[in-house]
């Protein structure tokens, strides 16, 4: 028997960023996966009845259990009871395995329980709050430098972080909570990590800057460095993933400003093929993150701090050819989803281990 459960939504990805808390353990030989989505197991299959699975997750049969994203209709308390039931009744009309799958016992697995939210938002939604309440580890991968903005208008009490502050409920919560990355998938390393080309352009970037006016302000720096002469390289329409990845390989620095979340698959891609990521500052905890000045370029929204950060950085490409280099052997390491799956699990045992160690003192 698998030594993990996995506890999640198995339908087809529909991005990049989808289904991520279910592919960090796509490669660990000793998981079994629970369905609890609405339509096919293609992600992963489901081997067993899961009343066999449950069973086993009841009587101990697992030593750890991981909850993913679950397709369950859980109340939402900012809509009213009317508008909560029709939308539960309606859902189980259309899938009624998500009665079977979805209602998974969490609360009598807690010690050995752990959950991971790939989603790109900072706050905790109310649906995790019962898993939470139950569970060793919680990795979240925005999570805010701040950790009580996790949880900022989940209740009608939680309107400022002092009211979470200051709540014990919350604050067993804070203490569950673990960063975790993006990360990049394993499958494109082999070819990709040992793409080897000239670089032809100093920064290049591919991306919407549209309704982002983080995005505008910077594109509008690198539009004016292209004018004082440097070699930018701009795609504002999508590209097949082989095209970006070689342009990527060819530039010393590529652009890759916050999206919906801070975390960015562009940040791992541009290391994977030995490129410098030039990335906002952060504005949530991370794991094992890219160092300012080793792996990455940082900069500051503020004024043209972008600029002056490119410029300085390109007085040494050689430099920074370095750091492209280091990057990539950096997220070898530690970013690709079979690493990510490993952490998830070697950091809730060592919870597990030291909750025991406190216990007994």
């Amino acid at each position: 028997m698998a030594r993990f459960l996995v506890i999640g939504d198995l339908n087809p990805p529909r991005s990049p960023v989808d289904r991520l808390d279910i592919r960090i353990f796509l490669y660990h030989p000793d998981v079994e996966f629970l369905h609890t989505g609405s339509d096919q197991d293609v992600l992963a299959k489901q081997t067993r009845p899961t009343r066999d699975i449950v069973n086993d997750a009841l009587n101990g049969k697992f030593e750890l259990i991981f909850a993913a994203h679950n397709s369950f209709p859980y109340p939402n308390p900012r809509k009213s009871r009317a508008k909560n039931y029709a939308n539960l009744v309606w859902q189980v009309l259309r899938h009624p395995n998500l009665l079977t799958g979805g209602r998974f016992p969490y609360s009598q697995v807690g010690s050995r329980l752990a959950g991971v939210d790939m989603a790109d938002r900072p706050v905790v939604d109310n649906r995790w709050f019962s898993m939470l309440d139950n569970c060793v580890c919680f990795f979240k991968r925005e999570l805010p430098v701040n950790p009580c903005n996790a949880f900022l208008y989940t209740t009608p009490r939680t309107e400022d972080n002092g009211n979470v502050l200051v709540s014990e409920v919350f604050q067993r919560r804070i203490k569950k909570l673990r960063p975790i990355s993006l990360g990049i998938n394993p499958e494109i390393c082999p070819e990709y990590s040992k793409l080897e080309m000239p670089k032809k352009t100093d920064v290049f970037f591919a991306g919407d800057v549209e309704n982002k006016p983080n995005r505008l302000a910077g594109l509008k720096q690198l539009q004016r460095l292209a004018e004082q002469g440097l070699v930018i390289d701009i795609l504002r329409d999508k590209i097949p993933r082989d095209e970006f990845l070689r342009r990527c390989a060819q530039a010393y620095i590529v652009w890759s400003p916050e999206g919906l979340g801070w975390e960015c698959l562009r940040h791992y891609e541009a290391a994977l093929v030995g490129s410098v990521p030039l990335i906002q500052s952060p504005t949530i905890q991370r794991y094992r993150p890219l160092e300012d000045g080793e792996h990455a370029l940082f900069y500051y929204i503020e004024g043209d701090h972008l600029t002056s950060r490119v410029k300085e950085a390109l007085q040494n490409r050689a430099r920074l050819v370095e750091m492209g280099c280091a990057a990539r052997e950096f997220i070898l390491k530690w970013h690709t989803h079979e690493a990510l799956g490993r952490y998830a699990i070697e950091e809730t045992r060592r919870t597990l281990a030291e909750n025991a160690t406190s216990n007994r003192i």
